[in-house]
């Protein structure tokens, strides 16, 4: 089992990452054997040392030797295995804050994962605290803020504030923008549509009720409700096809998931 911990980032950064998390298995002779990440509407930098992580993903499955790399954003989930002497430092990424440095669209990075070659960020010499700064002197002269990045960031903000549960509609008449414009410059500048991206937002709340019950059963009807959506036969759906398996027959352990806050 690789040995999971999670960083938390200060001001000014934390406005663009969440936080940092490291998977650890740099002192053992052993693979971790596959665990499962979900989506999260979060983009991803790993750092990663040693002798590889193996990533099976729906397109491919790969092998990540020592280097950087960016992971867009996810639609299912995934497995990694770490081999022996590895460890894979992450940076977690807001869903808005590519758009602040980046004009590529980021739907061709959906469900990808793809290295990154940047001199400015030497592997070798990072720990933990440093990867901040190492992230922060690559990207600092190329963020910018526009009308688009606003608009990114707020629509971000407000689905996540609303657990998911906003209409693209509604999204665009609090934005002050067209339901065009908005599927537009989301689908550019996060990857996924609002709508895809709401899913995933409640998807996520869902887990956390499964894995970190309130109380000792939880009914599926319940957790439907409770986490916007139609009904039971929905979520059931909506689970399956972004898990992989049925809520009933979810085992936490068998997925790298962040703590509970």
């Amino acid at each position: 089992m690789p040995f999971y911990s999670e960083y938390q980032v200060r001001s000014p950064l934390s406005a663009f990452i969440k936080k940092l998390w490291t998977l650890d298995n740099s002192g053992s002779r052993l693979e971790t054997g596959e665990r499962a990440v979900l989506p999260n509407g979060c983009f991803t930098i790993a750092f990663i040392r040693g002798n590889g992580i193996l990533v099976k993903t729906r397109l491919t499955d790969t092998l990540l030797s020592p280097g950087v790399y960016f992971v867009g954003q996810l639609t299912g989930s995934i497995t990694v295995n770490l081999l022996p002497h590895t460890k894979a430092i992450m940076v977690q990424l807001f869903a808005w804050a590519p758009v602040h440095f980046s004009k590529a669209p980021l739907s061709t990075y959906t469900d990808k994962v793809v290295p990154l070659t940047d001199p400015v960020i030497n592997i070798d010499i990072l720990n933990n605290p440093a990867i901040t700064l190492a992230v922060h002197r690559a990207f600092v002269d190329h963020f910018r803020h526009n009308k688009n990045t606003f608009l990114i960031q707020q629509a971000c903000l407000l689905l996540a504030g609303a657990g998911g549960a906003l209409t693209v509609g509604n999204l665009a008449a609090q934005l002050g923008c067209s339901e065009r414009q908005l599927q537009k410059q989301f689908k550019q500048h996060v990857g996924l549509s609002p709508k895809a991206f709401a899913i995933i937002l409640r998807l996520r709340n869902a887990v956390d009720d499964i894995a970190y019950p309130r109380q000792a059963h939880i009914l599926l009807s319940s957790l439907a409700l409770e986490n916007n959506f139609y009904d039971q036969a929905h979520f059931i759906n909506t689970f399956q096809s972004i898990v992989g398996m049925s809520p009933a027959k979810f085992d936490k352990t068998a997925y790298l998931l962040a703590f509970k806050k």
